[in-house]
């Protein structure tokens, strides 16, 4: 929906009119996840429509526009399918899928004719002819439909819809009061600090810049400066002037906690509500393995019951933040969703605080980012954005491993259920493809190599041709579990289902930037996609808001980023800000007398650890210790021996109670008596503060590279074809990504000093070298950092 007032027009979706008359409630649970099943029974139901009617058209695109109320009203749909009868009559259809069984429920039935005579009435007054409506049910698990046809009256139709309109008008009016006070405190709103630094000011100045001319920003700044209260301030002036949505989009909770603190901050004096989101895994109240009101009880009759709870009003007059936690015990207290509930709140909210999948992933993304959804009311900000370049990749890549569809085949035979039989044999066949695509695009010496991987053409149409039966037998399973009050949470075939649809997605939106392969990796075979340039994908979201601000403090080269994320270069501003930190503030030291290279690294393990362990021990105060690798870290760890400092160690298994724990401990440590183990890129090097003393030195073992594996060969050999830069790009400038970001957590204030210690002599080389900041370097250059950690530390700290 889109109303603007000034220009005196209104453009409504049919969705919107009939989300007006009969609200929904629950929005999109899991994405595309919710949507698989019902684009199942479309797509089989069209495909054979169309082979028996050639005048059978599918998803037919329909507007009427109409004067109102001084008002320019423009109404769009898409019809399931249109055709024409023996007579020529135009029959627009709308088609419904249901449980097998059962009929469609009331509330849903109300809600499909709603919206088939919207459809029929923006036929009708396209045609100028009268035309038929046809509702079409469809049983889960069935070819065979049920028709119903409803009465078309275009008049009394284009009367109901006009009261619609007036209703909006009018409750957009009545609305103005509201939108007047937070344009007004817009106006009024202040830095949340008694001063700005001049690298804010500079950050403030380009987004508010930005904004005004409906542009993008990509900006680099250090960490530590505040660029993310100097993004946020006119982000959230423009989006209260202008009456626009604010997004605030991060890759870690650390980010949003972060982003959360920053908006209390400002809306002290302000009227506006603020949502976070938090992942559907972590707000299910039953753990239900899929989500649909037939299988949930807290999904089921959503929207009326939330109604009658009043639950959202409670919410915002507690606070005007609603935090999960809270939407979590509010969805437990009513019985309703917490998921849906906090989806709600959302749709209240002028600022949503979230992870990047609600916005880029398309099979969690919010119905708000839907493809046909109208982005021009809608700002982003995009916290360390540097990170969405791989999350991006993640969204549109997948794979199959013949070990996991047969560990499938052997779930479903030994669950004994009706399915069992078939899910196994579906399987079983299509490990039997997946081996076979391996045998086909062997190399040459492929037989005695115990692993390989290569580019290869994947069998697009057997896989394919595997989904009708394994609709079928998705169905009955379900049907099963349902009956039998057997569900269970992360259900093997339930999950596999999913992945396989999501790797047909896949293949169904690659192109030329898309790496189709097949590996073997021991007794294991694998078909692969792999998205090497997620930009044209991500893109398509950017381009359609009304400004999005990407904020890192490692986007070098801006350039490649900013293409790599599609970002338009005719839209998009770029602004690398220097380090506004006093250089004497810190000290950088290389040890180049250790060797970190993989083939290198175990042969100079124990240096390493004696060189850490006297650089600790050096350091009056806590250290952070950054490896590249939890197996690295473990053989160094076990190796270490300081002699003043206790030593935490990060693990895979820690979960977040124990990552808390660990930084309370490093915050609380007012000896400086910690040296903490970590892993690069993880969450104690990325997004998290030590704020006053809390950290007096990091350590970076290496370049920090991502491991060599199929994906990222791919990767290397794309970037040497189109920039000849295939290693720099695939691996030097992600590595380096990591390593700058964790030096990052020392320096983050005037008053903050401290020692950071590269350990490994290809920092001292091309092309990692290139990537060290330039206020990192003496007058001599890179060779002027060459030196003794420890050494380096006690003549920074002086005598302790």
């Amino acid at each position: 929906m889109r109303f603007r007032p000034d220009e005196r027009t209104l453009e409504l979706s049919v969705g919107d009119l009939v989300e007006l008359r009969l609200p929904q409630g629950p929005a999109r649970r899991g994405g595309m996840e919710r949507l698989w099943l019902g684009q199942a029974i479309h797509g089989r139901y069209q495909e054979r429509a169309l082979e028996r009617d050639p005048s059978f058209a599918r998803e037919v695109p329909l507007a009427w526009t109409f004067e109102q109320s001084g008002f320019q009203v423009s109404v769009r749909g898409r019809a399931d399918g249109v055709w024409r009868d023996t007579d020529g009559i135009p029959v627009v259809e709308e088609i419904k899928s249901v449980r097998r069984g059962t009929a469609l429920g009331a509330t849903a039935r109300a809600r499909a004719e709603a919206q088939l005579l919207l459809y029929a009435l923006l036929l009708a007054r396209a045609e100028g002819t009268p035309v038929r409506a046809e509702l079409v049910v469809i049983e889960l698990g069935s070819d065979a439909d049920v028709r119903e046809p409803l009465e078309v009256r275009p008049d009394a139709l284009e009367a109901g819809l006009r009261a619609d309109v007036e209703r909006l008008i009018a409750a957009f009016e009545a609305e103005r009061a509201e939108r007047s006070d937070r344009r007004a405190s817009a106006v009024g709103l202040r830095f949340p600090y008694p001063a700005t630094r001049p690298v804010q000011d500079a950050i403030i100045a380009a987004v508010d810049r930005t904004l005004e001319e409906g542009g993008h920003l990509l900006l680099q700044a250090s960490t530590g400066v505040g660029k993310t209260v100097a993004a946020l301030y006119p982000a959230l002036q423009h989006a209260l002037r202008d009456d626009l949505r604010l997004f605030v989009l991060t890759a870690k909770n650390t980010q949003q906690e972060m982003a959360l603190r920053v908006l209390e901050l400002l809306g002290t004096d302000t009227p506006f509500r603020t949502v976070q989101l938090r992942a559907k895994a972590r707000m299910c109240a039953n753990e239900q393995m899929l989500c649909r009101e037939e299988y949930c009880a807290y999904l089921r009759d959503f929207s009326r019951r939330l109604g009658d709870s009043e639950a959202l009003d409670r919410l915002f007059a507690l606070r005007q933040t609603a935090l999960p936690d809270a939407v979590y015990a509010a969805g437990q207290q009513h019985g309703l969703c917490p998921f849906e509930l906090q989806l709600a709140a959302g749709r209240r909210a002028q600022v949503v605080v979230c992870d990047y999948n609600y916005a880029f992933d398309p099979y969690v993304g919010l119905t708000d980012f839907a493809p046909d959804v109208d982005l021009s009311q809608t700002l982003l900000v995009i916290d360390e954005v540097h990170n969405l370049l791989d999350r991006g990749r993640a969204y549109y890549s997948s794979q199959l491993s013949r070990q996991h569809v047969a560990e499938v085949a052997a779930f479903a035979e030994a669950s004994r259920t009706p399915a069992g039989a078939g899910i196994a044999e579906l399987c079983r066949a299509l490990a039997e493809l997946v081996e076979g695509s391996l045998a086909e695009a062997a190399p040459a010496g492929a037989e005695t190599a115990s692993e390989w991987a290569v580019e290869a053409r994947l069998p697009e149409e057997q896989l394919h041709g595997f989904r009708p039966a394994l609709d079928r037998v998705f169905v009955d399973y379900l049907e099963y579990r349902h009956s039998t009050r057997s569900f269970e949470a992360d259900d093997p075939f339930v999950s596999f289902y999913f992945d396989f649809l999501r790797f047909l997605n896949c293949l169904l939106v690659s192109d030329s930037t898309f790496a189709h392969w097949v590996a073997r990796s021991r007794d294991d075979a694998r078909i692969a996609v792999l998205c090497r340039d997620p930009g044209r994908l991500i893109g398509r979201v950017l381009e359609r808001t009304a400004g999005a601000i990407g904020l890192s403090a490692t986007l070098t080269p801006l350039e490649f980023y900013r293409d790599s994320l599609g970002f338009g270069a005719d839209r998009t501003a770029t602004l690398a800000l220097p380090d506004p930190f006093p250089a004497e503030n810190r000290a950088i030291v290389i040890d180049a007398s250790v060797a970190t290279s993989f083939r290198e690294r175990d042969r100079h393990r124990d240096r390493i650890a004696e060189r850490l362990s006297e650089f600790a021990d050096a350091v009056p105060g806590n250290c952070l210790a950054l490896f590249p690798s939890y197996a690295y870290l473990e053989k160094v760890a076990s190796r270490l021996a300081p002699r003043s400092k206790r030593v935490l160690v990060q693990r895979p298994e820690q979960g977040e109670r124990e990552r808390t724990e660990i930084l309370r401990t490093l915050r609380e440590a007012l000896l400086g008596d910690v040296l903490l183990l970590a892993v690069c890129g993880g969450v104690f090097a990325e997004g998290v503060d030590y704020p006053g003393d809390a950290l007096s030195a990091v350590a970076v073992i290496g370049p920090c590279l991502p491991a060599v594996t199929p994906e990222r060969e791919l990767l290397r050999a794309y970037y040497q074809e189109e920039l000849e830069r295939g290693f720099e790009y695939a691996y030097v400038a992600p590595g380096l990504v990591r390593v700058l970001q964790a030096a990052g957590r020392l320096i983050r204030s005037e008053r903050d000093r401290g020692v950071i210690a590269l350990f490994g002599r290809r920092f001292t080389e091309p092309p990692y070298a290139g990537y060290l900041p330039e206020a990192w370097l003496p007058p001599e250059g890179v060779p002027g950092l060459v030196g003794d950690p420890a050494q380096t530390a006690r003549k920074f700290f002086g005598p302790r």
